[in-house]
């Protein structure tokens, strides 16, 4: 008995880390953005959405990259809450150089929006993360699942599944409270909302 709860809790602890993985906003971003670049424009917009991803998610993903080789972060997950205003200034100027270049270049509008979407939230985000560790992963989830809901109507609802598994594996892995995880979902999704309606789309 105690070997079996042993393995189910070992299972448990694997599958929540994968969640945490695969729905973490740098690896959402790349179906997300490619996905909205081809409903934009198609193979342009495709190539729009590639370049967008290296700025917004590439910029931010090596920062931690060389933050962990040269020890200023403690992991990917920027577990320590003092770590994190410092990737979100990162976040936010990749963001910057994002909107320039699709903007000045003629990039797509749903693309435009989606990074001020990621500016707005990020500068919400760095202001919280001052002083308190709310969920970056639930506001990453509940952004991406609000932005696929005003681009495919309803049929898109079905994204919203993710956020109960996705705040169950960080609460499982002891990474946030119900507080931080409830906080995270609800800027993300009403920041996406406000960005959204007030570009009209």
């Amino acid at each position: 008995m105690i070997s079996d709860a042993h393995k189910e809790s070992r299972m448990a602890d694997r599958f929540a880390r994968w969640v945490s993985i695969l729905f973490d906003s740098s690896i959402l971003s790349l179906p997300i953005f490619l996905v909205f670049g081809w409903h934009s424009a198609q193979t342009s917009g495709f190539f729009w959405a590639i370049l967008s991803l290296v700025v917004v998610t590439g910029i931010p993903l090596s920062y931690l990259l060389l933050g962990r080789k040269q020890g200023w972060v403690s992991d990917m997950e920027l577990s320590r809450r003092e770590e994190r205003p410092r990737f979100i200034l990162v976040s936010l100027t990749s963001d910057v150089l994002a909107l320039l270049f699709l903007h000045f270049l003629g990039g797509p509008q749903l693309l435009i929006v989606m990074v001020l979407t990621y500016f707005c939230l990020a500068l919400v985000m760095f202001t919280i993360s001052n002083f308190w560790k709310i969920s970056m992963h639930m506001a990453g989830v509940g952004g991406f699942s609000t932005a696929l809901v005003f681009v495919f109507g309803t049929p898109a609802l079905l994204a919203l599944i993710s956020l109960p598994l996705v705040a169950w594996a960080r609460w499982h892995r002891r990474k946030h409270t119900v507080d931080q995880l409830i906080a995270g979902t609800l800027v993300g999704v009403l920041i996406t909302v406000l960005v959204f309606r007030g570009s009209g789309l």
